[in-house]
């Protein structure tokens, strides 16, 4: 299935193919654990879970979609309407559209809340 790749340490975005298979998410996003981010209502984003506590990362944002700035890369999949990926409905041109790359040396510090049981 489809996938497009968003790897912000070489500023490329480009198509992928993606064969189901999660292990295969750690090794396109490089990383030990990913998490999924819905960016539409029907479209998903795979990321380094663990990105914001890497030190010389890289950063992005999607612009019009109001979330925060990513780190890392990131694997644009979809999926349907039982919840299982499927691939990506987005076209290159429409996340080359959407990327922004942050500046070298830009840092994020990742956000913890902490709450007390009663």
């Amino acid at each position: 299935m489809k996938g497009i790749l968003i790897n912000p340490y070489d500023t490329t975005i480009k198509t992928t193919e993606y064969t189901g298979d999660y292990r295969e998410i750690y090794d396109l996003v490089s990383c030990r654990t990913f998490d999924c981010v819905r960016i539409t209502p029907n479209e998903d984003m795979y990321i380094d879970d663990e990105g914001l506590l890497m030190d010389n990362q890289r950063y992005f944002t999607l612009r019009g979609t109001g979330l925060n700035n990513f780190a890392g890369k990131a694997l644009l999949l979809s999926h349907d309407d039982e919840g299982e990926t499927t691939g990506t409905n987005l076209d290159l041109q429409m996340v080359e559209d959407m990327v922004e790359w942050l500046p070298e040396g830009h840092k994020e510090t990742p956000y913890m809340e902490f709450v007390a049981w009663k």
